[in-house]
């Protein structure tokens, strides 16, 4: 990955076991500039699909856009990913963090004297300690209750040897047994050991206030309405720089359709949401509002059973993928307001990165006679009424999306269109919000389904979803299982140099293409609208979330 200030070139020696210290400090951070604000503006509304019920984004419960947006600047983070995908120090939190060893590989992290968290317990060590513990994966550490952890990854997590603090334990030193490539994407964000460990990692942090999710970062927790409103407060503790905004309000609204009629009469101030034709039309023609499609870190992609006949024969997968226009597809759910807009060629590395390379080309266009030919070479044939049968069984498959977003029940239709073309039965099998994504997927009880992946600047985290089940598996819906896929991912894990790192998860890429478990269609864009008159509203939705500089944001003062 990119990492802006950080040189590898003199890291990785595969014959010295210690190097100097490449020292990640306060230099990293992006320029920001102070504005003025206006007396009478102190607030942005934020218009918001749902609001969390479960506040620890390191869970599975609470590993959403929505929760990351709101804990963003509460719980602190050692580093944030800003629109350039760079990790970004958060010199609040630390003073440096310094890779000092690979023999084993070591990281030194130096907290910041003034960090606390806002009822005046010290971030220190022992916060590190906790949230290692409780995303190692290590089945003999249990939650209260003697529950095992609940987390959302243990990648990373799961390398490391062991975690001491020192200096009164503002110096942390992580020791890890394994190499980990990707070692500033971890301790984001720190969730207070102090509270966790009295009312729980799993479950505990449903209950939003500023006493239970207690603040170490710029805003807090002020009010909370169940359905309706969460509103963010500056934190009246916070030792770093005020944030510029006093108060950010998250109004919950599910119907993005309501979204432009709030812009226009005041009721919010901000839309950020997944790009759908009609809202992105009716919210450009609004006047005092600045309407932008950017790109995000999220894919469609058709995920396949693999663990269920027919699915589980590959030829029958590229099959579809070679019957399928993605093209088509493309233009028919984004291309009106995104037209430049390509089939995604990468299951690791999003599009717009420098690692991003197209290894998807051979199903960049529709080949219809294509899949015809390579489903007449697995032993099927066609009907007198055109459908594909095999042993006297037809092929016949179900396909599932989330019925409350019509984008992707027109991708569904067109899905279905085509493959009826080349003799494949669809099925639609659709389920309300939240099911699919929750039980049906997890549980395997599917064909075929167009899931939403949120993708992550961290290759590693995101490759984790193709390791084997049993094997430490992030969200492996497809039931892939590829031992030399579990070894490339492994390989490319410990791989400290980025540019080598970056070719061994390529090959993994590769591998999966030829496997063929899932199909990415496209990288979903976002509208981000909002109000004239703000300053430092307009980050990229590539990084982790526009949020992760919120408290800098500010208003352009009235005349």
């Amino acid at each position: 990955m990119a990492i802006g200030a950080i040189s590898f070139a003199a890291l990785v020696m595969a014959s010295c076991g210690s190097v100097g210290p490449a020292t990640i400090s306060s230099t990293s951070l992006v320029a920001t500039t102070t504005t003025t604000m206006a007396p009478e503006q102190n607030q942005v509304t934020v218009a918001a699909p749902g609001l969390p019920t479960n506040f620890n984004p390191n869970t599975p419960a609470g590993d959403n856009s929505i929760t990351r947006q709101i804990m963003t600047n509460i719980w602190p983070s050692v580093f944030y990913v800003n629109s350039k995908f760079q990790p970004v120090l958060n010199s609040s939190l630390v003073s440096s963090a310094e890779l000092v060893s690979t023999k084993p590989q070591k990281v030194i992290y130096r907290i910041n004297p003034q960090a606390h968290w806002a009822d005046g317990s010290p971030i220190d060590a022992s916060d590190f300690i906790y949230n290692w513990m409780a995303q190692s994966g290590d089945s003999s550490i249990q939650d209260l209750g003697g529950s095992p952890y609940l987390a959302n990854s243990t990648v990373g997590y799961r390398d490391i040897k062991s975690v001491t603090g020192s200096n009164n334990g503002k110096t942390v030193t992580v020791v890890f047994k394994n190499l980990f490539s990707e070692w500033e994407h971890l301790f984001n964000p720190l969730v207070p050991s102090h509270v966790a460990r009295v009312i729980g990692w799993n479950l505990g942090f449903t209950h939003p206030s500023p006493a239970i999710e207690i603040s170490g970062g710029p805003y807090e927790i002020s009010n909370f309405i169940p359905g309706k409103e969460l509103d963010l407060v500056r934190n009246p503790h916070y030792w770093g720089r005020k944030a510029t905004i006093a108060k950010i309000a998250f109004l919950d609204d599910p119907n993005p359709s309501n979204y432009p009629s709030q812009l226009s009469n005041g009721t919010v101030n901000l839309v950020y949401t997944p790009a759908h034709n009609l809202i992105y039309y009716s919210l450009s023609q609004l006047h005092n509002v600045k309407t932008l499609v950017v790109p995000s870190l999220t894919v469609e992609t058709l995920t396949f059973n693999v663990a269920k006949t027919p699915l589980s024969d590959p030829k029958v997968r590229r099959a579809i993928a070679l019957a399928l226009d993605r093209k088509a597809i493309i233009a028919n759910a984004i291309g009106s307001y995104d037209p430049r807009a390509r089939p995604a060629g990468n299951n690791i590395y999003p599009q717009g990165v420098p690692e991003y390379q197209d290894n998807g080309t051979k199903y960049e266009s529709a080949d219809p006679s294509g899949a015809v030919a390579l489903l007449t070479s697995d032993g099927y044939s066609r009907t007198q009424m055109g459908v594909m049968t095999k042993n006297g069984q037809p092929l016949v498959l179900s396909i599932s999306v989330d019925n409350s977003d019509q984008q992707l029940l027109d991708v569904e239709n067109l899905i279905v269109q085509q493959l009826s073309n080349i003799g494949i039965v669809v099925n639609p099998v659709n389920y309300p919000v939240g099911t699919l994504m929750g039980s049906v997927l997890s549980g395997g009880n599917f064909d075929m389904a167009i899931v939403s992946q949120p993708g992550s600047s961290n290759a590693a985290y995101y490759a984790g979803r193709y390791l084997s089940t049993g094997s430490g598996s992030l969200d492996n819906y497809s039931r892939y299982s590829n031992p030399q896929a579990d070894a490339l991912i492994a390989k490319a894990n410990m791989e400290l140099d980025p540019g080598t790192s970056a070719s061994e998860y390529n090959q993994l890429d590769q591998l999966i293409w030829s496997d063929l478990p899932s199909l990415p269609l496209y990288s979903v864009p976002e509208i981000l609208a909002y109000t004239s008159g703000y300053n430092f509203i307009g980050a990229s939705g590539r990084s982790s979330t526009i949020f992760w500089d919120s408290s800098t944001w500010s208003f352009i003062p009235r005349q």
